[in-house]
């Protein structure tokens, strides 16, 4: 870990607000507070794709699509839950906040297929997690031949996004949706959805006053810009499966209950060899970075969590493993000053749900330098593990140091990159900054 200046924070913490700032601060909790009572009620999610109107509630998905057919089937999974000739239906008794994937059959007199879509998408949460809005964000797929959309909850305080596709810059979108009609029906496609919001945009009152700090930081943090420690960076990702093979007929799927062992595996590192202590102040003014770059496989970091997931007939058992790195201090000559590691001990996994639809589990992790006193490393990360074979998992953390995540079955060799972050700066580690926001997620089955 590496050394920072010790940033004033709130009367949590040092900086003492006017009373101007106190009023402020219970006004927007009043507000909040407000706000809050009137999303008891439940929220309704709608969007119209030009494939498929879509409406969604915490226990129930509507569907409208093109009446093209003559007749019609609709699977859930691989349960065939409505035939009929009524381009429509509403498929009720579902959990809040969890993923759905639908396959609309539509075929003529004869019951030929005419065509065939599948829709991935999710009921809405109860209560939504705002300290990471990725999470339980309407988001919604939909493939048909030779074409594939992406539509999404819109957030507040974005107005513009950037699409990649394999990670190539494709444009930019001004709204919450992307059809993408230039695919191969062989192909395997990842889009990132990427943006920035600064963070008075949230309605909580903690997020108004992080903000405020957040500005001073930035103005008073040598070589830092005020408007980076104020900006939240948001990427959110989503792994297409080939379309030929997600357009098979559902009775072709052979995999829809096989049971898997993952391993997610989540590092921190500082990619230099040495790091000059931004506090002069200080009587170690080096220390000695992990001198490498984006690599699951590297024995060089900061701290490493493993967590395995061992799916069962309607549960699941969780083990994981976590270690901390060396800090190595030095002097201005190279010398050796002293070495610690720092405590593990606010490196958490929780096993938080398993049954027959999902497990979930919940890595959280703050970890500082055990050297000189500095903020600390802080993320979350909540991963959801469908029996179905697809992934929802979201997080957020410091933007510092660098920050890898990935992810494979057990059995496999090679590493799916899920999430890869690099250091924007020592400063951004102080509480009042703003955070990288990430989320990914598949429609591969």
């Amino acid at each position: 870990m590496i050394a920072h200046y010790s940033f004033p924070r709130l009367k949590l913490g040092g900086v003492t607000f006017t009373a101007r700032h106190s009023l402020l601060a219970l006004g927007l909790a009043g507000i909040a507070y407000l706000i809050s009572n009137k999303r008891k009620r439940q929220a309704v999610f709608k969007t119209a794709s030009l494939m498929c109107k879509i409406e969604r509630k915490e226990d129930s998905i509507k569907l409208i699509w093109p009446d093209e057919g003559d007749f019609y089937r609709v699977f859930r999974g691989q349960e065939l839950i409505y035939s009929g000739r009524e381009p429509c239906i509403a498929d009720r008794g579902l959990t809040p906040g969890t993923i759905y994937t639908y396959t609309i059959d539509s075929l003529n007199e004869q019951e030929q297929p005419v065509n065939r879509m599948k829709i991935q998408t999710s009921t809405t949460a109860e209560n939504k997690k705002e300290d990471n809005i990725l999470l339980d964000l309407v988001f919604t797929t939909i493939v048909a031949k030779g074409q594939a959309s992406l539509e999404w909850e819109p957030i507040k305080g974005i107005k513009e996004y950037t699409i990649y596709r394999n990670g190539v810059d494709i444009g930019k979108v001004s709204g919450c949706s992307f059809n993408d009609r230039s695919i191969s029906e062989d192909q395997e496609y990842t889009y990132t959805i990427k943006a920035k919001r600064p963070l008075p945009r949230s309605e909580q009152e903690s997020y108004a006053v992080k903000s405020l700090v957040a500005s001073i930081v930035g103005a008073v943090k040598k070589g830092s810009s005020q408007a980076q420690a104020a900006i939240e960076e948001i990427t959110n990702t989503k792994k297409i499966g080939p379309v030929k093979q997600l357009l098979q007929p559902v009775e072709n799927d052979a995999d829809g209950k096989k049971k898997r062992n993952w391993h997610l595996r989540y590092s921190t590192f500082l990619p230099e060899e040495w790091l000059k202590n931004p506090n002069l102040a200080s009587k170690v003014p080096y220390f000695k970075g992990d001198n490498r770059g984006f690599d699951p496989e590297s024995s060089r970091y900061r701290t490493r969590v493993d967590v395995y997931i061992h799916e069962k007939e309607s549960d699941a058992e969780i083990e994981f493993s976590k270690a901390v790195g060396k800090s190595e201090a030095y002097n201005h000559d190279g010398d050796f000053l002293e070495e610690g590691v720092a405590s593990d001990e606010d490196i958490v996994v929780k096993h938080v749900l398993s049954n027959h639809e999902k497990t979930t589990i919940q890595l959280t992790h703050s970890v500082a330098n055990p050297i000189i006193i500095s903020p600390a490393v802080d993320y979350k990360v909540i991963g959801t593990f469908y029996r179905n074979g697809e992934i929802n998992i979201a997080g957020y953390h410091d933007q510092a140091p660098h920050h890898e995540v990935y992810l494979k079955e057990a059995d496999d060799q090679n590493w799916e990159p899920l999430h890869l972050a690099e250091n924007k700066g020592l400063e951004m580690m102080a509480h009042p900054t703003a955070n990288h926001l990430w989320r990914y997620s598949t429609f591969t089955q």
